[in-house]
């Protein structure tokens, strides 16, 4: 599988996620996203996945943003990581 740096947010899109959510309170229902916070990731893999600052960013939203749920995919598999964290990758929910 291969990737590029390309497809990692720019520091400048991460703060413009950062700025989106303090304009609401730093309060949303869901967060839906391909990776996940870097300290998921640990829970998930161990060190098999490698933390960078995508998944650096996340671990910072996940600390100060209030949700209900974080959906993401990229681990290829269906589970809950947590009761707000939840992995999907070939299941479809509803989120109503």
């Amino acid at each position: 599988m291969s990737w590029w740096e390309e497809e990692l947010p720019s520091e400048e899109e991460m703060m413009e996620g950062c700025r989106n959510l303090e304009e609401h309170d730093n309060t949303v229902d869901y967060i839906v996203t391909h990776c996940c916070a870097s300290s998921t990731q640990l829970l998930l893999g161990g060190t098999a996945f490698k933390p960078d600052r995508e998944t650096d960013y996340f671990e910072k939203i996940l600390h100060k943003v209030k949700f209900k749920k974080w959906f993401f995919g990229h681990y290829h598999n269906n589970r809950n990581v947590s009761d707000r964290e939840i992995l999907l990758y070939e299941q479809i929910i509803r989120i109503l």
